[in-house]
C-alpha cells in the first residue's frame, strides 16, 4: 500500500508540473512569443557577425570593426551594419575597410537569414568557400565582392545559383580562373570583368541562358576561342561587354541582329576577331547607343547597310582594324545622334566626304587619324559647332582647311593634325578657337615664325600643350608664350629656332615638359623650379646652351628625364641632382663639364640611364652609382616614345650616341640630326620605353666614356644585375677588371678599351650569356682569354694592344712571334670576323640590349652615300 501511494505521489507531481507549464504558455500573448523568437534570432545574428569577424577577418589594420564587441545585445549600431525596423541585419557594407582574410560565405548567410545586401568591395579577402548554405534559405539580393583577392574557381554549388533571389553580382577585379557558372531567372546583372577566366564556355553559357540579365560583363579576362552563341535567349539585355579578351575568329553575322531590342551598349573591342565587317547584320538596333569593335582585325571594303537602322547610336568606334575603303559619308550621315566617331588606324583613303558633316549636330569627338586620307576638311564641317576634339593626324592632308574650317569651331578643345602635308604659316585665325587646350601641328611643313598671338594678354589662353615639332619654323621663341599660364608641355623640337629661351617660359607655373632641339642659346637660369614648378622633362639636347647647370635643378622633384647632351655647358655636375627621386634618365654627354662625378647621383632611386660621356670629368668612379641596384622599381618614364642613336662601327668614334625623346618627329628627319652623320656607320632604334623588370631592378645604361676618370672600377658595379650597356672606355682607369662583373647577367655591351687596366680578364665574364659587344683593347691586360661563353666569339680587334693577352682569337699562349705572311693572314681573318660580328651584333644586341625596348624600326646611315635606309627590325 505504501509503495502504491509512492507511485501515485510521483505521478501526481509530474502532472502538476506539466499543467503549470501549459498554463504559463497559455498566459503568454502571441506577440510576446514572436518577440521571444525574434530576440533569439537577433542573438544569433550577433553571434554570427562575431564569428565572421573571428574566422574570416584575419587582419583589421584600420580597426574598422572596433565596435563589434561581444557585450552588444544588438549589432544594428555596429560600423557597416544596417538593420530592418524590427532589428534584423539586412545589409552589411564593409567597402574599402582594408580587411584581410578568407571569406566563408555559407556561414555568413546561414547566420544572417535576413541579409539582402552584402558589399565587401575593395578589401583583401580570398575565398575559401563561395557556395551557399542549403540548410538556411539565402535571402541575398545584392552581392559585391569586387576588388579583392579571390583566386579560386567558382564552385558548382555557388551562391550565384543557390541564392534564388539574387539580382546583382559583382566579382570584378579579382583573379578568378573560371569554374562552374550557373544562375537562375532572378539574376539581372553579372560582372565578372578583370579576372583570369579563360574558358569561353562560361561566356557561351551566359549567352545561351541569360534569361532576364540586363548587364553581362566579361571584359578584361583571357577568354579564347570563338563566339559560339548569340544573345538570342536574352530578353532584357542592355549592356554586353566582352572587350579586352583573346576571342578570335568570326563574329557571328547575326550576333547583333539576334540581340534583344533593349541592347544599348555592345563592346567587343580589344580582341582578335577577323570578320568581314560588311557581313554583319545589325537587325533591329533601334536602341543601340554604343558600339565598339576597335582593336580587332575586321576587314572589308564596305559598311553594312543595316547600320543605318541604329538611329540613336552615340558612340561608334571602329578604330585599329583593317577596313579599306573611302569613308562612307552617306551612310554615317544618317547617324545624326553621334557624339563620338572613331575610324582611326585603318586604311581609309580618298577625300573626306562632305556628307559626313551631316553627323555634326551632336558630334563632340571625331578621330580619323592614321589612315590614308587626302585633301582637307570640307567647308560644311563649319556646322560642327559642338565638336570638342578633332584628330586628323597621320594622314596625307593638305590645303588651308585649318584657316577656313577649323578656325570657326568655337568649342574645339583638342586639335591634332600631326604628320600631314600642311604647309605655309601657322594660321593666326586658330586663335579664334578660344577654348583650345591642346594644339598639335607637329611634323608638317609649316614655315615662318611661331605666332605670339596664341598667348596674348588681350586674349587669355587655355592652352595646355603646344606641339610644333619637326616643321620649318624659324626666328626666336616669342616671350609672349609665357602669358599662357596653363601651359604644361612645349615642344618646338627639330625646327630652326635661334636666340635665347625667354625667361618668361622658365617661370611658367605648370610647365612639365620642355623639349627643344634647335640652335637656341643662353643659359639655364638659376632658380629653376624654385617657384614650385612641376617640370618633369627638361630636353634641350643639340642646342648651343652655355653656362653651368644650376644648383636649383635639385628642386625639380617631379623630374623624370633630363637631356642636355650636345650643348656647350661648363662647370660641375650639381650634387643636388641626387635629390631627384623620380629621375630615370640623365644625359649630360658631349659638353665641357668638369670636376668629379657626384656620389650623390647614387641616391637617385629611379635612375636607369646615365650618360656623361665626352666631357672633361676627372676623379674616381663613385661606387655609390650602384647603391640602388636591386631597389629600383619601374617608373613613369615607361611608355615614352624614344629614338636611340648608336655608333655601330669603330669604338674610336664617340659622337653618335644618345637617347632622344621622339614624339611628334618623322623618322626621316633623324637623317638630318648632327650626331647621325658623325660616325661611318650609325643605327637608330625607335619605339616605346619598356622596363625589363617588375621590381628589384638596377641601372640599365651607364656611359662614362671619353673623360679623364681614374682609379679602379668599383666591385659594386658588378651588382647592377640589369645593366645592359656599360661603357668606361677612353679614360685613365687603372687596376683589374672586377671578378664581380660575372654578376652582370644582362650585359650586352661592355667597353673598357683605351684605359690602363691590368691583370687577367676574369673567367666570370665567360658566364655572361647576352654579351654581344666586348672591347678591352688598348690596355695592359695579360694572361689567357677565358675560353668559356661569348669571349671567343669577338674579333681580334676587341683585344688588340694588350701586350700580355693570348689565346683565341689572338695568338695561342706561348706563341713567340709570327711571320709577316701569317700576320697578314690573321689581319684578313680579323676583317672577316669583324664583318661577321656586325651581323651577329645586330641580332644579339636587339635581343640583349633592347630587351628593355621594343624595337620598332631602324635607319642605317653610311657616310658617303648620303642616304638613310629605313626598315623593320627582324
Amino acid at each position: 500500500m505504501r509503495r502504491t501511494m509512492g507511485m501515485f505521489d510521483c505521478g501526481h507531481v509530474l502532472l502538476l508540473h506539466f499543467l503549470s507549464q501549459l498554463l504559463l504558455l497559455l498566459l503568454i500573448k502571441p506577440s510576446d512569443a514572436t518577440e521571444l523568437a525574434s530576440n533569439q534570432r537577433r542573438t544569433g545574428e550577433v553571434a554570427g557577425l562575431l564569428a565572421f569577424k573571428r574566422s574570416s577577418v584575419e587582419s583589421d589594420p584600420n580597426d574598422f570593426l572596433a565596435n563589434w564587441t561581444v557585450n552588444s545585445s544588438s549589432p544594428c549600431s555596429w560600423v557597416g551594419v544596417s538593420c530592418s525596423l524590427d532589428g534584423h541585419v539586412t545589409a552589411l557594407n564593409l567597402n574599402n575597410a582594408g580587411l584581410i582574410g578568407s571569406l566563408r560565405l555559407p556561414d555568413l548567410t546561414a547566420a544572417l537569414p535576413f541579409l539582402r545586401h552584402l558589399s565587401l568591395q575593395g578589401n583583401s579577402f580570398s575565398a575559401s568557400n563561395l557556395s551557399a548554405s542549403t540548410a538556411t534559405p539565402c535571402a541575398l539580393q545584392f552581392l559585391d565582392l569586387s576588388s579583392n583577392n579571390i583566386s579560386d574557381p567558382l564552385p558548382s554549388n555557388s551562391f550565384i545559383l543557390l541564392c534564388d533571389r539574387l539580382a546583382y553580382v559583382n566579382l570584378s577585379y579579382n583573379s578568378i580562373p573560371g569554374g562552374t557558372l550557373q544562375f537562375g531567372p532572378s539574376l539581372l546583372q553579372l560582372d565578372l570583368s578583370r579576372n583570369r577566366i579563360s574558358d569561353s564556355s562560361l561566356l557561351n553559357y551566359s549567352l545561351y541562358s541569360c534569361q532576364n540579365l540586363n548587364l553581362l560583363n566579361f571584359s578584361d579576362n583571357i577568354l579564347t576561342g570563338q563566339l559560339k552563341a548569340t544573345p538570342i535567349s536574352c530578353r532584357s539585355l542592355s549592356v554586353l561587354d566582352l572587350s579586352y579578351n583573346l576571342l578570335s575568329g568570326e563574329i557571328p553575322p547575326t550576333f547583333v541582329a539576334d540581340s534583344p531590342s533593349s541592347l544599348k551598349h555592345l563592346d567587343l573591342s580589344h580582341n582578335n576577331f577577323s570578320s568581314n565587317f560588311s557581313r554583319l547584320d545589325f537587325g533591329n538596333c533601334s536602341n543601340l547607343s554604343l558600339l565598339s569593335l576597335s582593336q580587332n582585325r575586321l576587314f572589308g571594303t564596305g559598311f553594312p547597310n543595316s547600320m543605318s537602322k541604329c538611329e540613336v547610336l552615340e558612340t561608334l568606334d571602329l578604330s585599329h582594324n583593317e577596313l579599306r575603303l573611302s569613308i562612307p559619308g552617306a551612310l554615317l550621315g544618317t547617324l545624326k545622334n553621334l557624339r563620338q566617331l572613331s575610324l582611326a588606324e585603318n586604311q581609309f583613303f580618298g577625300d573626306i566626304s562632305p556628307e559626313l558633316a551631316q553627323t555634326c549636330g551632336n558630334l563632340q569627338d571625331l578621330d580619323l587619324s592614321a589612315n590614308n586620307i587626302t585633301g582637307g576638311l570640307p567647308l560644311n564641317f563649319i556646322s560642327c559647332s559642338s565638336l570638342e576634339s578633332l584628330n586628323l593626324g597621320n594622314n596625307l592632308l593638305s590645303g588651308d582647311f585649318l584657316a577656313t574650317v577649323v578656325s570657326n569651331l568655337q568649342n574645339l578643345k583638342y586639335l591634332y593634325v600631326p604628320f600631314n602635308n600642311i604647309t605655309g604659316p601657322v594660321p593666326l585665325s586658330l586663335t579664334n578657337c578660344t577654348q583650345i587646350q591642346v594644339l598639335d601641328l607637329s611634323s608638317n611643313g609649316f614655315t615662318g615664325r611661331i605666332p605670339s598671338e596664341f598667348c596674348s594678354l588681350s586674349n587669355p589662353s587655355k592652352l595646355q600643350k603646344i606641339l610644333l615639332a619637326n616643321n620649318y619654323l624659324s626666328g626666336e621663341v616669342p616671350s609672349e608664350i609665357g602669358n599662357c599660364k596653363n601651359l604644361r608641355i612645349i615642344d618646338f623640337s627639330f625646327n630652326d629656332l635661334h636666340g635665347l629661351i625667354p625667361r618668361e617660359i622658365w617661370t611658367l607655373p605648370s610647365l612639365s615638359d620642355l623639349m627643344w632641339a634647335n640652335n637656341l642659346t643662353g643659359e639655364i637660369p638659376e632658380g629653376l623650379c624654385m617657384n614650385g614648378s612641376n617640370l618633369e622633362t627638361l630636353i634641350l639636347n643639340n642646342n648651343l646652351i652655355t653656362g653651368s647647370i644650376p644648383q636649383s635643378i635639385g628642386s625639380c622633384t617631379n623630374m623624370i628625364w633630363i637631356s642636355l647632351f650636345s650643348n656647350q655647358l661648363t662647370g660641375e655636375i650639381p650634387p643636388s641632382i641626387g635629390n631627384l627621386g623620380n629621375l630615370a634618365i640623365l644625359q649630360l654627354g658631349s659638353n665641357s663639364l668638369t670636376g668629379q662625378i657626384p656620389p650623390e647621383l647614387g641616391k637617385c632611386q629611379s635612375l636607369i640611364w646615365l650618360d656623361l660621356n665626352s666631357n672633361n670629368l676627372t676623379g674616381p668612379l663613385p661606387p655609390e652609382l650602384a647603391d640602388q641596384a636591386g631597389l629600383i622599381v619601374p617608373g613613369i618614364v615607361s611608355g615614352k616614345q624614344f629614338a636611340f642613336v648608336r655608333n655601330e662601327g669603330e669604338t674610336s668614334c664617340k659622337e653618335a650616341v644618345g637617347l632622344i625623346e621622339f614624339e611628334g618627329i618623322r623618322a626621316e628627319s633623324l637623317e638630318k640630326f648632327p650626331m647621325v652623320h658623325s660616325c661611318p656607320t650609325t643605327r637608330i632604334y625607335s619605339s616605346m620605353t619598356i622596363y625589363t623588370f617588375d621590381s628589384n631592378g638596377s641601372m640599365i645604361y651607364l656611359h662614362l666614356a671619353y673623360n679623364s676618370l681614374s682609379g679602379n672600377i668599383p666591385d659594386k658595379f658588378g651588382s647592377m644585375n640589369h645593366l645592359q650597356v656599360l661603357n668606361l672606355g677612353h679614360n685613365k682607369i687603372t687596376g683589374n677588371i672586377p671578378d664581380t662583373f660575372g654578376g652582370l647577367k644582362e650585359i650586352g655591351v661592355l667597353d673598357l678599351s683605351h684605359n690602363n687596366l691590368q691583370g687577367f680578364i676574369p673567367a666570370s665574364l665567360g658566364t655572361v650569356s647576352f654579351l654581344s659587344d666586348l672591347d678591352v683593347s688598348n690596355n695592359n691586360l695579360s694572361g689567357p682569354i677565358p675560353s668559356g661563353g661569348q669571349l671567343t666569339t669577338f674579333p681580334p680587334s676587341r683585344y688588340e694592344n694588350n701586350s700580355g693577352l693570348c689565346g683565341f682569337p689572338l695568338s695561342p699562349c706561348g706563341f713567340a712571334g709570327s711571320s709577316p705572311n701569317s700576320y697578314l693572314r690573321r689581319k684578313k681573318q680579323s676583317l672577316i670576323e669583324e664583318m661577321g660580328f656586325g651581323v651577329q651584333f645586330f641580332l644579339t644586341f636587339s635581343v640583349a640590349f633592347f630587351i628593355s625596348f621594343l624595337v620598332a624600326f631602324f635607319i642605317n646611315i653610311k657616310m658617303g652615300n648620303g642616304k638613310g635606309k629605313t626598315g623593320r627590325a627582324p
